[in-house]
């Protein structure tokens, strides 16, 4: 009988180790399984980012929007094509802004791989966004918004513009494409 304890204590400490190898693989499981998420995710923003049209959209944006008025008519005022173009824009990071504030992918994989061109297309488009903000009384392109600012907020360049924080709500409303 004196052998039955230290048996007792060889198959508990077994028990207890084995608990902790299952715990341990599951959270590595989890982890894994989260990561593997994100790569349908990662190849559709890539494809859609290196697109002809995504890159007339984001020139456009950068070099010709600048120079209109936003306070008359924010971006649904817009002619077609620079509408189109900002839609293109707006609405690519802003899915990709809610898939980030909500947890859904992560963050720095975002941000390194569009880096301040985020805040570059916010700085260029946030004018009109304002506009369209005061003139529909909505929330417009808060996600796109939220993610230029989570850029800036993590961009390694001291100068980096930093977009104007607004509190998150509903989406924009008033444009035929702003439901896509």
């Amino acid at each position: 009988m004196s052998g039955s304890p230290w048996l007792n204590l060889a198959t508990l400490t077994l028990s207890l180790l084995a608990i902790v190898i299952s715990w341990v693989s599951a959270l590595r499981q989890r982890r894994l399984a989260h990561s593997g998420n994100h790569l349908p995710i990662v190849i559709t923003m890539f494809r859609e980012s290196r697109a002809d049209a995504w890159l007339a959209a984001q020139e456009h944006v950068l070099t010709k929007l600048p120079g209109r008025d936003p306070s008359q008519y924010g971006i649904c005022g817009l002619p077609k094509q620079p509408r189109d173009h900002a839609a293109l824009i707006g609405i690519f990071y802003g899915d990709l802004g809610k898939l980030v504030a909500h947890r859904m992918i992560d963050q720095d994989l975002v941000i390194g791989s569009y880096g301040t061109m985020i805040v570059r297309l916010w700085d260029a488009l946030a004018p009109f966004v304002y506009a369209e903000r005061e003139v529909n009384k909505t929330e417009f392109w808060v996600y796109f918004e939220d993610l230029a600012v989570r850029t800036a907020a993590n961009s390694r360049s001291p100068g980096a513009p930093r977009p104007r924080p607004t509190p998150t709500g509903r989406s924009g409303a008033g444009c035929e494409w702003t439901a896509r």
